[in-house]
């Protein structure tokens, strides 16, 4: 694509004094890293957090880079390219923006030619997107996916290194989906890649809103914020065929939807099902609850009030509403509404019998409610991302609540019927594993430890990612949320304290009694776990004086909840179920 082709009609101009330069040039990749600038390369010079691309623009020009964009028209415009050859400088107010809009029109605009689905929400944006890319899949409708935990790029999938990647890479993984023949993706769309217009440049046909709880309040500010920042999702919706799936037993539901010009569907779970609101509505009932499963009674609005039967292969109510919301994301995307996708997807051609009965097939993604055992086990083990204090109190609640069902369902009675069952007296207990993570939200570190002793048996606190902070700071800071004589006197027998996270599940799987649920929370699907760098030995007899003034580096060491659970339930012969490895062999 030549350079005048690219940048036309764009918020994009020149430096006051440059001249035309080579505009006629061809441009073989856009990119924001000067060490991946090749021959032909725009490079655009954007500041970061950590380094300013401006300090790299010789570094391009030197790589082979035809043409340079920043915010800062006093850069010097007179580069050159090291044929001799002028290199076009550009400029423009809004970075962020420009970034995007280059990207989808260098690969082709890729995001008009898919059924594009954008999942934000404080919790369950994972769960979401993955049970939408595989009901999809098994449909027939060949779908790709970009989430925090794997990037299915319709040829691969490969771990993700965040929840949504920067405006260029989305742009570039869309274009290989269609390559791939991918027909629809799904996203999850965080705050951060919002407020940042990473995927303002997107055409976005469905929009979901999985529910807002306090969160990255140290990158937003306040929850007006943070609200205002997942709303603009369903700001980008078309007016005719956009489709918003919102879930209004969360109040925050009108927010999202005040600027938003296409159909809002709304999703409720339980008690609140009967609540009126403007739009059509998706409820679920929950009839039925395992530690490992619900079913519900669902009604949509494409089953013509009829009420269905949903099984929902996951436990509690929250999995109900990722699942209604995952069914609803589909039928509304097949329905023959989305006038944009009638090239591509045939009105009609998912029913609501073949996407409920999908997803009863489907499984929870890597390290979201992820079960490591068998029903036949001794005990069960679940690892989880919930790292807040609401997400620990789902989590927490729904397993509480599934123990209480299976004891008035008489559900713990027949599936203890083994040769490892627990005694009938006995009460199975709950027990949480958790710590909160270093340089981060240090609020919710109290709250979080409220949480766990309101509600559950026994509490196991340890370290998550400390990185540069001491991790039994913010384990005490942890404790004071609890009762003032836990917080006193942590080590009790509900409240165990042991920084190392390796030996506090080993712990907290050991001394579990049988018929016991343990969930270790925090770190799910992540295989890491980052902590404070050991220091370089001295140099110098006077050198330790002058190291408190160096600035702390972490480092990334292999660590993970899945793995480490897996060898503690071996040494009480439970082989448990294998964890899903993300890499290009897996089949999602």
């Amino acid at each position: 694509m030549y350079l005048g082709e690219l940048i036309a009609g764009l918020n994009i101009g020149r430096p006051p004094g440059v001249a035309i330069g080579a505009c006629d040039a061809r441009v073989c990749d856009i990119t924001e890293d000067s060490r991946t600038v090749q021959p032909g390369s725009l490079y655009i010079a954007r500041r970061g957090e950590v380094s300013d691309g401006r300090d790299f623009v010789a570094a391009a020009v030197a790589a082979g880079a035809v043409a340079i964009l920043s915010d800062d028209p006093t850069l010097d415009a007179n580069q050159e390219h090291r044929t001799g050859a002028p290199v076009a400088m550009f400029v423009t107010d809004d970075i962020p923006l420009a970034s995007a809009l280059l990207g989808e029109r260098f690969y082709g605009c890729p995001s008009s030619k898919l059924a594009l689905i954008g999942v934000t929400g404080t919790n369950g944006k994972t769960t979401t997107t993955y049970l939408i890319h595989q009901i999809l899949n098994s449909l027939g409708v060949r779908c790709g996916l970009i989430g925090t935990v794997l990037i299915d790029d319709g040829t691969e999938v490969a771990p993700a290194l965040m929840t949504t990647p920067p405006a260029l890479e989305i742009s570039r993984t869309l274009a290989r989906m269609l390559e791939a023949g991918c027909r629809a993706a799904v996203l999850e769309v965080s705050s951060h890649s919002l407020a940042q217009k990473r995927v303002a440049a997107l055409e976005m046909d469905v929009g979901v809103f999985t529910n807002l709880t306090g969160d990255h309040l140290d990158y937003h500010k306040t929850m007006e914020a943070y609200a205002d920042a997942k709303a603009m999702l369903f700001g980008m919706l078309p007016p005719k065929g956009g489709a918003a799936i919102v879930n209004v037993d969360d109040p925050a539901w009108k927010r999202m939807v005040r600027e938003c010009r296409g159909r809002v569907v709304g999703t409720s779970v339980g008690a609140a099902s009967s609540r009126t609101h403007a739009g059509a509505l998706c409820s679920a009932i929950p009839t039925r609850a395992t530690r490992f499963a619900t079913d519900a009674d669902l009604v949509t609005p494409w089953t013509a009030g009829g009420v269905q039967h949903l099984h929902v292969p996951m436990v509690g109510a929250h999995n109900v509403m990722n699942s209604l919301q995952a069914v609803a994301a589909v039928l509304a995307l097949t329905d023959g509404s989305v006038a944009k996708l009638a090239d591509f997807i045939e009105p009609g051609e998912i029913s609501p019998t073949q996407a409920i009965a999908a997803l009863a097939r489907t499984s929870a993604p890597p390290g979201r409610m992820e079960c490591l055992t068998e029903p036949g086990d001794a005990i069960t083990v679940y690892v989880d991302y919930a790292h807040s204090d609401d997400a620990l109190r789902t989590v927490l609640g729904l397993l509480r609540g599934a123990i209480t069902a299976e004891a008035e369902q008489g559900e713990g009675r027949r599936r203890h019927a083994s040769k490892s069952a627990a005694p009938e007296h006995r009460t199975p207990e709950l027990v949480v594993v958790f710590g909160c993570g270093g340089d981060r939200d240090a609020t919710k570190r109290p709250r979080m430890g409220k949480v766990a002793a309101e509600l559950a048996d026994r509490v196991y606190v340890t370290s998550d990612n400390p990185r540069t902070e001491d991790p039994m700071s913010i384990i005490h800071a942890v404790l004071a949320g609890m009762p003032s004589h836990v917080g006193e006197q942590a080590a009790t027998d509900r409240i165990v304290v042991e920084p190392d996270r390796e030996k506090a599940i080993y712990r907290a799987i050991g001394e579990a009694g049988d018929g016991d649920v343990v969930i270790i929370a925090g770190k799910g699907h992540e295989d890491y776990q980052i902590v404070l760098a050991p220091p370089a030995p001295a140099h110098h007899e006077r050198e330790e004086e002058y190291r408190p003034a160096l600035p702390k580096t972490t480092i990334r060491r292999f660590f993970d909840d899945r793995l480490v659970a897996g060898e503690a339930l071996k040494l009480r012969g439970i082989q448990g179920r294998s964890p899903m490895v993300i890499g290009a062999s897996n089949s999602v």
